[in-house]
């Protein structure tokens, strides 16, 4: 979705962002699960749904950006600083998953 304008930026769209975001560290999650269970190849499949979900966080996250564009178009809200938490912490749980699936591999000898 891209913002045009700031009625744009709506409650729809803000729970949405925040859906998004929580489907990716679900996914991110699952995937270490699934490492524990050494199901390697499932783990792989939930960090390539993760990054889906992530991507298209990443591009509503760049269209509110790009209206804003520095001026102060969108004000900073609590929701919108609590969405911004959500992806900065899946961003890390992303990693910390890929590192996870890769230590749990190399130990069960896959």
């Amino acid at each position: 979705m891209e913002i045009n304008q700031a009625s744009d930026i709506n409650e729809e769209f803000l729970m949405t962002l925040l859906c998004t975001v929580g489907e990716a560290k679900s996914s991110f999650m699952q995937a270490m699960l699934e490492a524990r269970l050494k199901n390697f190849d499932q783990s792989y499949e939930m960090i390539a749904i993760g990054d889906e979900a992530l991507a298209n966080v990443h591009k509503r996250q760049t269209s509110l950006i790009g209206f804003d564009e520095g001026t102060g178009k969108v004000p900073m809200t609590l929701i919108l600083t609590h969405i911004q938490d959500h992806i900065m912490t899946t961003m890390l749980c992303r990693d910390l998953a890929l590192e996870i699936i890769e230590l749990r591999k190399e130990f069960s000898g896959e």
